[in-house]
């Protein structure tokens, strides 16, 4: 079978007649399979059929590459909608971030309607620890006239997973995987001071070396020799994966002088390159003019620090084949179409935030599955460089494993979403909330374990029925329960001796007579069997305190989601958001709000966001979504009466969460920052983006969190129908959304 002048591959196929069908799929399929294709085709046939389709992915570059791709070859049919980004949005090929998808599902059913298909790339997403809920919900919540295309790199659990979605979906949904990459990964280690070397010779060099670890932590080693080796043997392009942004740029200011362009591509690309900086207004910018020197032989770096502008620039060049080693976190990894030859990990340990770690088996092959270009090279390689003096042969191997982690539930509902459902289903949404893929997979355990106990009773029951010498086995438990009394008194009275205390004695001297006649009068005392009794007892004891662990534990599983949510609903019911008739004025407006939404209820009513002028509200909505980096202190406001409003608003917001932190509940409402006060405020005065300076924070940085901005008050003006303060939120957006903040000028331009 053929398609767009493709001969396409059988998992393809069988995919792509499932859809035709009218079925929902799930692909799971190595990186570089050719998955795209299979979106391609649905896209193809919602347009066929005069219906609406919608393209979801897990990051905002991702969609606007896609934006791009789609563009081309169905003109005028795509529009894209990202909170930042919104252009052609009544197009009948949409693309989005999940976020929005799920926005919609909650804020207008309608909408939907005529929508045949969503495509979710990048599924396996749904195990991301903070974002993961947004993909199950919208799979639980989204109408059942709509079929999924899931597309997923490897998911060991795929079984499970589809199990759960048949479960909550009305559609037939047909499960793909293919295992077999068309072009092969050869990986290998690549150890400096030894060159290429295995874990034969890792184990033995970690049992040398075990004396010197720790005084080798940080030290940098040269990784010339393996850069050269990679021009010297063709192996380029190269992505080289740091997990720093500033490694990424380090390495690659090191490799400037490394010439890697003939001279035809050397003046292609610094053509190609300024004429986009002047097409994008970023000639004049610092960091467009260090990436200047790299790019004209063919060296670049890429991380979210970056200004966007210039990223795609360099995506650009990059797939030209302009670009030969390409320094980068792992962000460039999820979804891109930017396959290299070879991929090189500077390391496979990184920071998350609290210590350093190996990488998981998933994020080493998502990021390794970028060596190996389709139709262009026969293999792709995949080189770790690992530190001689400072690495683990065990936390490799959880690395370099072959089967990936399962994916798990991170269904966690948002005030917002929890205010949508209440005002849909009522007290019916703890039943609507038992069918997430978490209480499907605890169901299950509440099962395996009822069975266990199950057996466990079973065998209890069949101890307890052995014969007695003296007709009743449950003597032995009385026998039992006295000698372990004797053992106590005894005790007591050994501490009594020791410590010279002699009250209480006689009392206790008593009871253990007592206690030696009661086991004299029990028959087992003298019996031959005592042993064997003791021993079966024992284990009866032992069985029916695992049945009361498990019993406990059964009903922890069975009841700890619907709780949460109850405690939760019971803290706003108390913030009058609800009743038992449903969804008061605060909760209306908080739920069209996702992400904040108790911070700017709670802030509106008070009429904070009504007083403010343009600049203030700027300034307020900033030190709601800004977060400064782990260890950055707080700073106060230079301009007292600006800080004055923050101090305010601060007492709101630690009231907020001393509500939560009452009623048990992990704190969602994130404490006010202003950390990019400063900033926004010069930014409002019509400062040059070039004059801005922001501690702690790139100019990517600015860019996405001024992009933030609008998106929090766009969603700010759907929430509130004033048409006063809707035209105070356009005048605030309009001092924000200018020069190279402005994502939908730079993506029209790109189109």
């Amino acid at each position: 079978m053929d398609f767009k002048g493709l001969a396409l591959d059988a998992f393809q196929v069988e995919a792509i007649e499932a859809i035709e069908r009218g079925e929902s799929v799930i692909v799971s399929a190595p990186t570089g399979a050719g998955k795209t294709v299979i979106a391609e085709f649905a896209i193809e046939k919602a347009l066929r059929q005069g219906k609406e389709i919608i393209y979801t992915a897990p990051i905002k570059a991702l969609s606007n590459q896609k934006y791009r791709d789609f563009s081309t070859d169905y003109p005028d049919q795509v529009g894209i909608l990202t909170g930042d980004v919104i252009l052609n949005a009544d197009a009948p090929v949409l693309i989005m971030t999940t976020e929005i998808f799920r926005n919609i599902i909650f804020d207008s059913g309608e909408r939907l309607k005529n929508v045949e298909a969503v495509i979710f790339d990048e599924i396996h997403y749904i195990n991301d620890i903070q974002r993961g809920t947004v993909w199950e919900e919208s799979i639980i919540f989204a109408p059942q006239h709509i079929s999924f295309v899931c597309l997923s790199a490897t998911i060991p659990n795929f079984n499970e997973f589809a199990d759960w979605m048949r479960g909550v979906r009305h559609k037939k949904i047909h499960t793909i995987v293919e295992t077999r990459r068309p072009v092969p990964l050869k990986t290998s280690i690549w150890v400096p001071g030894f060159g290429f070397r295995d874990m034969k010779f890792l184990q033995k060099l970690e049992h040398e070396t075990l004396m010197d670890r720790k005084k080798s932590r940080g030290r940098k080693f040269d990784l010339e020799p393996l850069v050269y080796h990679l021009r010297r043997e063709d192996l380029m392009p190269c992505i080289f994966f740091h997990f720093s942004r500033l490694g990424c740029q380090s390495l690659a200011l090191r490799f400037k002088g490394l010439n890697l362009l003939s001279s035809a591509e050397r003046n292609r690309a610094l053509t190609l390159y300024d004429e986009s900086c002047e097409r994008f207004g970023v000639t004049e910018r610092a960091n467009a003019i260090q990436m200047r020197g790299l790019v004209k032989n063919g060296v670049a770096y890429h991380h979210a620090g970056v200004l966007p502008a210039i990223k795609d620039i360099l995506e650009r060049l990059y797939t030209l084949g302009l670009i030969k080693l390409l320094f980068t976190t792992e962000t460039f990894a999820v979804g891109m179409n930017l396959p290299a030859k070879s991929v090189v990990f500077e390391n496979v340990m990184k920071h998350d935030g609290i210590s350093f770690r190996y990488l998981t088996a998933r994020e080493f092959q998502q990021m390794a599955g970028r060596a190996g270009r389709r139709g262009i090279d026969e293999v792709g390689y995949a080189i770790s460089v690992i530190n001689p003096l400072d690495f683990s042969v065990e936390g490799l191997k959880g690395t370099f494993a072959r089967e990936v982690e399962d994916i798990e539930s991170q269904f966690s509902l948002s005030y917002s979403s929890l205010l949508n459902l209440y005002d849909r289903f009522s007290d019916k949404i703890f039943d609507v909330c038992e069918r997430s893929f978490n209480n499907f997979k605890n169901v299950y355990q509440v099962e395996l374990l009822r069975e266990r106990m199950r057996r466990m009773a079973d065998d209890v029951q069949q101890l307890r029925k052995q014969d007695c010498l003296h007709g009743d086995f449950s003597q032995i438990e009385r026998f039992l329960d006295l000698r372990k009394e004797f053992f106590k008194y005894t005790d007591q009275i050994n501490k009594s001796r020791r410590g010279k205390k002699k009250r209480g004695s006689f009392e206790l001297r008593e009871k253990i007579e007592a206690v030696k006649n009661s086991l004299n009068d029990i028959q087992c005392q003298q019996c031959k069997r005592k042993k064997h009794c003791i021993g079966v007892m024992k284990k009866i004891r032992r069985h029916e305190q695992e049945l009361s662990f498990m019993g406990e534990e059964a009903v922890e599983v069975e009841n700890t989601q619907r709780m949460g949510i109850a405690r939760r609903l019971e803290l706003l019911r108390n913030l009058d958001y609800l009743n038992d008739d449903g969804l008061l004025p605060r909760g209306k407006i908080a739920s069209q709000i996702f992400g904040y939404e108790l911070q700017f209820t709670e802030l509106y009513f008070e009429g904070m966001f009504e007083d403010l002028d343009e600049e203030g509200l700027c300034l307020l909505v900033s030190c709601i979504i800004f977060e400064s980096r782990r260890g950055v202190p707080r700073r106060r406001i230079k301009e007292k009466n600006l800080q004055w409003i923050i101090d305010q608003a601060d007492r709101t917001v630690r009231h907020l969460r001393n509500l939560e932190q009452q009623a048990g509940l992990p704190n969602r409402v994130d404490p006010l920052d202003t950390g990019m006060a400063d900033t926004v405020i010069a930014w409002c005065r019509g400062a040059n983006f070039e004059d801005l300076r922001a501690a702690h924070l790139d100019d990517g940085d600015l860019v996405r969190n001024f992009r933030l901005i609008v998106d929090f008050m766009r969603q700010m003006k759907r929430a509130i129908n004033e048409p006063m303060f809707r035209d105070k939120v356009d005048r605030c957006v309009k001092l924000i959304y200018r020069d190279v903040v402005d994502a939908e000028a730079q993506l029209q331009t790109q189109v």
